[in-house]
């Protein structure tokens, strides 16, 4: 590998969160890997920036100032960032070729776009006996302040494995035989009649919160599935539902 791959690697395995209080809470946590902190020119030298500072020093963490401009591009979020944002690189933030052979069961995620939506969706699979979490990089809402805030402190409990795209996540996981199932509502097949195997491979897509899964995703699954659904219910939010396919194995 060279070292032009290598450093694309190691930035492609980063998140970047913004805003004071969420910055102070991952400076205080000794367990996340934090690479560098970006200020901006422009922020007062009030209490909480000092202190966002003196920890960054304390933990030997770089420190790079920027103009308002310059920062919003980091951030992504100019209008929420309040002059801070923070590269960490978590443990569980992994490259989808990091899938290992003790992986048995994944849940993988096609245009989720909401962040609440997905901050949610990683607390479900962070609870549950379920592997982790296929979050493309491009077309699923990005990992920020907003997810973190949602997922209630589990973003950093949790496995995620990162691809450029859901097609590329699942090429190469049916090289490593699994089963790839998409949630879709017209199916005649029940999660329930998919239970937890030993030994058995799968990952289980849940689409766009309005349109569902696209058609080439459910052109590339082997089975469609549905959730049973009473009172006329068409759908359920895709929170709930991935909570769901979590957890469905665990009081059968």
């Amino acid at each position: 590998m060279s070292d032009y791959e290598i450093k694309k690697k190691k930035f492609t395995g980063m998140m970047t969160l913004y805003g004071r209080k969420p910055v102070l809470e991952v400076l205080s946590d000794p367990d996340v890997n934090v690479f560098r902190l970006h200020l901006a020119t422009t922020n007062a030298d009030g209490s909480v920036i000092r202190e966002i500072e003196k920890m960054a020093q304390a933990r030997g963490v770089d420190t790079i100032r920027h103009d308002r401009q310059a920062l919003s591009r980091i951030s992504k979020n100019g209008r929420q960032d309040q002059g801070v944002a923070l590269d960490i690189e978590p443990s569980g933030y992994r490259d989808i070729e990091e899938v290992s052979a003790e992986t048995n069961e994944l849940i993988g995620l096609d245009g989720i776009t909401n962040p609440q939506n997905l901050g949610m969706i990683i607390r479900s699979v962070a609870a549950s006996p379920v592997d982790g979490l296929v979050l493309p990089q491009k077309g699923c809402a990005r990992i920020d302040s907003l997810v973190h805030k949602a997922s209630a402190g589990t973003l950093f409990k949790s496995t995620i494995f990162h691809s450029p795209t859901l097609e590329h996540a699942l090429r190469k996981l049916k090289a490593m035989d699994f089963e790839i199932v998409g949630l879709h509502a017209n199916s005649s097949v029940s999660i329930s009649d998919l239970p937890p195997e030993p030994g058995r491979r799968r990952i289980f897509l849940l689409g766009n919160e309005s349109s569902g899964l696209k058609t080439n995703i459910l052109d590339m699954c082997h089975v469609h599935a549905a959730i049973p659904m009473a009172g006329n219910v068409e759908s359920l939010n895709v929170s709930a539902a991935a909570t769901l396919v979590a957890f469905r194995g665990v009081f059968s």
